[in-house]
């Protein structure tokens, strides 16, 4: 079987990277303030990886030229870019 590396796969193994890079990381305790969600981000991170992962097979079942499907899923990962600071910014 020939591993072909695609765009939603770079996404899913950043996001695995960063999941558990946030469990790993140790926070200061002592600061009453502050409220630590670092289990919170790295669950969303984590399912952001498995949607990732599912829709990247989704793709390659239907598209079966490898251009084609680095095109396609490329422009999904930069409108989804896109969109994410389009509301950042109207939420700040």
């Amino acid at each position: 079987m020939k591993v072909k590396l695609t765009p939603l796969n770079i996404v899913s193994a950043i996001c695995l990277v960063i999941a558990v890079l946030l469990l790993i990381n140790k926070k200061e305790e002592g600061n009453p303030k502050y409220v630590d969600i670092t289990g919170i981000l790295a669950g969303f991170s984590f399912l952001t990886a498995i949607v990732a992962f599912i829709s990247d097979q989704i793709f390659r079942r239907f598209i079966l030229n490898i251009k084609k499907l680095w095109v396609v899923e490329g422009m999904l990962v930069i409108f989804i870019t896109i969109l994410i600071f389009i509301i950042k910014a109207s939420i700040s």
